[in-house]
This record gives C-alpha cells, sequence and structure tokens, in this order.
C-alpha cells in the first residue's frame, strides 16, 4: 500500500478538529493554536511547550494529550522519516497516555463530543504507525475504536463535519484493503471506498479545521498507483493548492512532486527534485540533510519511468548512500530495492539479488521484509514497471 507521507502530514493538521467550542477559554484555544502551528512549522519544542501549558493548566484536557502524541508522530516522521525506534516509542507512550486520559476525561463529561473526537484521532494515529509497519489486523482494530469515537461526537453533534474524517477514513480504508487480505475479511472488517471518498469531500468542502486533512488524504487516495481511485490530475492540482499556503514546507514540495510523477510530468519530477536538493544543500530551514535520499530517490524513479536505467541506478545509489547500519533511513533502504528491480528487468538477476539481499540486511522498521522477501524468490518483470515512487 502506498503512502505520500501525506497521512502522516494530515495528522498534524487534524490535531486542531477537536478544540472549536465556542465556550472554551480564550487562552487554552490560543495555546492549542499555537502548538498547532509549531508543528504546521515544523517547530516541535513550541509545539510541546504549548500543549505542556495546556496540561499545567487545564489539568486533564484531551487536546493537550492529543497535541503531545500528534507532536512526537510529527518528530518521527519529519525528523527520521519513520527510522527512530527511540521516537517511535515516545510516540507509542504518548498515544497510550493520551488514550488513557481522554477515557477518563469523557468519564466526567460524556457528552463532550470534541472530547471525543479526540480520543478518536488519538487511535487513528496509532492506526496509522501500524499501517506503515504493514501491522494489517492491530491496525484496522484501532481504526474501528478510533471510528467509534468519532461516530459518537457525530450522534452529539450531527453537524461536526470535522468528525466525518474518521469515518471517511475508515471507509475507504477497509474499503480497499479488506478485499484482498483474507484475515480481515475473517474479521468481517469491511468499507465501503467510495462511501468513504464521499464523507472525505465533504469534509473538504464543508469542514473547519479538517479541511486540509481531507485535502491532503484525497491527494494520497487520487494518487495510488493502479487504483481505480486513482486521479493524479486532481491531486496536482489540490497539491498545487497545499504548495500555495506553505510554499517552503519540504514534505508538502515532495507532495507536489509525488503528484507530478503520477501524472507523469516526469520532467518536472527532477526540476522540482532539483530545487529540493539545492534548498538542503543551501541550508534552507527545515530541509534537513536527511531528505537527500528522498530527493535522489525522486530523480531516479522519474528517469526508471523513461527508460533511462543507467540514470536510474546512479541516482538510486546516491539516495542509498545517505544509511548506515546504526540509523538505517527509509528512502535509502528502498532505493537500494529499486535498484535491484532496475537490475531485473535487465535480466541480471545476480546483481538484483545483491541488492535485495543488502537491503534486507537493515532492521526493518517499515514493513519491507515481505517486500523484498517477494522479491528475492521470483524477479521482478516489464508488467511491474515503473512502479510507484514512495517506500510501501
Amino acid at each position: 500500500m502506498k503512502k505520500l507521507l501525506l497521512t502522516a502530514l494530515g495528522a498534524v493538521f487534524l490535531c486542531p478538529a477537536a478544540v472549536a467550542d465556542s465556550a472554551m477559554p480564550a487562552d487554552l484555544d490560543e495555546h492549542i493554536m499555537d502548538g498547532v502551528q509549531g508543528i504546521h512549522s515544523l517547530a516541535f519544542d513550541k509545539a510541546d511547550e504549548n500543549f505542556n501549558w495546556i496540561l499545567t493548566n487545564y489539568p486533564g484536557q484531551p487536546y493537550g494529550y492529543f497535541g503531545l502524541a500528534v507532536c512526537s508522530w510529527a518528530r518521527l516522521e519529519y525528523q527520521e522519516e519513520q527510522s527512530s525506534p527511540e521516537l517511535e516509542k515516545e510516540f507509542i507512550k504518548r498515544t497510550e497516555t493520551a488514550v488513557e486520559q481522554g477515557k477518563k476525561w469523557i468519564a466526567k463529561y460524556p457528552d463532550d463530543a470534541y472530547a471525543h473526537v479526540c480520543l478518536g484521532g488519538i487511535y487513528g494515529l496509532q492506526a496509522r504507525l501500524e499501517l506503515m509497519q504493514h501491522k494489517w489486523v492491530s491496525a484496522f482494530l484501532k481504526g474501528k475504536s478510533g471510528l467509534k469515537a468519532m461516530r459518537r461526537a457525530l450522534k452529539l453533534d450531527p453537524e461536526l463535519y470535522d468528525a466525518k474524517i474518521g469515518p471517511g477514513m475508515y471507509e475507504y480504508y477497509a474499503g480497499t484493503l479488506g478485499g484482498f487480505l483474507k484475515v480481515l475479511n475473517y474479521l468481517f472488517i469491511r468499507g465501503n471506498a467510495d462511501d468513504g471518498i464521499k464523507l472525505l469531500n465533504e469534509v473538504e468542502q464543508k469542514g473547519h479545521f479538517n479541511k486540509m486533512v481531507a485535502k491532503l488524504l484525497l491527494i494520497e487516495i487520487y494518487t495510488q498507483t493502479g487504483s481505480k481511485y486513482s486521479r493524479p490530475d486532481l491531486a496536482l492540482k489540490m497539491a498545487k493548492e497545499v504548495r500555495a499556503v506553505y510554499p517552503d514546507h519540504p514534505l508538502v514540495q515532495f507532495i507536489e512532486i509525488v503528484c507530478q510523477y503520477e501524472d507523469r510530468h516526469y520532467g518536472q519530477v527532477r526540476e522540482l527534485a532539483l530545487d529540493f536538493l539545492k534548498k538542503i544543500e543551501e541550508g534552507k530551514p527545515d530541509y534537513l540533510p536527511r531528505y537527500y535520499s528522498r530527493a535522489y530517490t525522486a530523480l531516479a524513479t522519474s528517469y526508471l519511468a523513461e527508460k533511462e536505467y543507467d540514470s536510474a541506478l546512479q541516482h538510486f545509489a546516491k539516495a542509498a548512500s545517505y544509511t548506515s547500519k546504526e540509523k538505517p533511513n527509509r528512502w535509502a533502504v528502498w532505493a537500494e530495492v529499486r535498484a535491484g528491480e532496475i537490475y531485473d528487468w535487465k535480466g541480471d538477476r545476480a546483481s538484483a539479488l545483491t541488492q535485495y539481499k543488502r537491503a534486507n540486511e537493515y532492521e526493518d522498521l517499515w514493513g519491507f521484509k515481505d517486500y523484498i522477501s517477494a522479491h528475492i524468490k521470483r524477479p521482478v518483470t516489464m508488467k511491474d514497471f515503473p512502479g510507484q515512487l514512495p517506500p510501501p
């Protein structure tokens, strides 16, 4: 399953969904919004300070715990590209605390619709990590818990459009994954992807705090390689709209790169990727050296799509060089796998196996093992060409 890192970004924007209470004290609202803006701008220390202020001055508020969990997610996703066991442990601890405290709050205030949205969002964060690690059953069970909380919020306030994002996500992912995962079918996990997309469009059109989340999720859906729901032209239009709001956000820029790729504008992919590299080299704020691998992977994949295999291999090699066994980089390991696929396409099975086995030597923090094992068992063929840009 492909993800653009959009859902992770969406989790960041999801945080304000639980704050729109007109009766909320002005200082509480201000600190929540300052914390959210800190995450938006990748100023994570600032975000943590604001959410901790909430817990000090408004003990037990779910917003503070949810905000801290989102901040941990953002650090793991943005700063470390899902490649830090330490940050992952912090994230898991914060989400567990957030669930516990959210339940305590709801026990006291069962009719607080926003608290239910908050709890649903926390379960959603947990499910996102497990989806990225290909822990399908656990992810969907968390998703069901989140869905229950969101539906409770909507029962309390039917016009709380932001709460529809949870059911929208669940319906889409359950509808598209459940069909081929036998264990999920066994557990009677079902969904309707068309209904999910309709709900997400409703949030994007009528929601307040979650309009951006819905837009990002729709971009992800519309850029699923090989999906019947793929609409890369619309995704690209939406990505440009997001980038107009956040022009200097590295991951928003990368979203546009992926959309350009899916819409087969390979020259534009290279132009944007080279600009991305330039910003890293110039030390532009938030364009971290850790992003070299993703930028070179984008370049390489654009050449791969145009069957310029030597150029693709050259840039995949550059992407793969920015990693180590001690601190593996998700995009660098993915570049090793893609290089192996090129060797398979060229008929050089020995070199392909060398690449796959090298990639398999890294600690699997991202659920790559099954994907790599399938490549080791059988050669990749041209029917798999050119494949998606991001890691699975």
